[in-house]
């Protein structure tokens, strides 16, 4: 009997073996910047790819007031791919600071679009994070507005 029991221990133990597990280091997600020229001013337009390899067009557009110095003012941040989706907001600054993130704006021409939340995370930094339900899987897209001394980095 004892025999029995030391067989199937012996047994158990080779059947449940010693299992090696290794954490790979996981690649950070490459987030692209844009620049936008707060002392050029106007509209500017930039071309990228998203992380899907899509092609996808960056637009930031100063709102006129002529009463105001630069840097101080409205933006329109937009990015959109070619027939799948187009998100927009705008930001405040004034006084080198993000005041205001709002008129958040988002279409999705295929899939739809999951969460949509607008935040000013800090007095430089915006964030309008979304979520798009494609047919087989689900993209975060985060497009982020970063006050820098002359420039608006636009990451996503």
């Amino acid at each position: 009997m004892k025999k029995l029991v030391v067989v199937l221990c012996w047994f158990t133990f080779l059947g449940l073996g010693v299992t090696e597990v290794k954490a790979e280091e996981s690649n950070p997600i490459d987030t692209q910047e844009i620049l936008y020229d707060l002392e050029a001013g106007g509209t500017q337009t930039f071309e990228s790819l998203s992380s899907e390899g899509d092609q996808l067009i960056i637009e930031i557009e100063e709102i006129p007031n002529y009463l105001r110095a630069v840097k101080n003012g409205s933006y329109k941040i937009s990015a959109s791919t070619s027939g799948q989706w187009k998100a927009s907001y705008q930001i405040l600054v004034s006084g080198n600071k993000i005041t205001k993130a709002y008129s958040p704006s988002i279409v999705a021409y295929t899939g739809s679009f999951t969460k949509a939340e607008l935040k000013l995370d800090n007095s430089t930094q915006s964030t309008y994070y979304l979520k798009k339900k494609g047919d087989l899987f689900t993209t975060s897209i985060n497009l982020r507005a970063k006050l820098l001394s002359n420039k608006i980095s636009i990451t996503y």
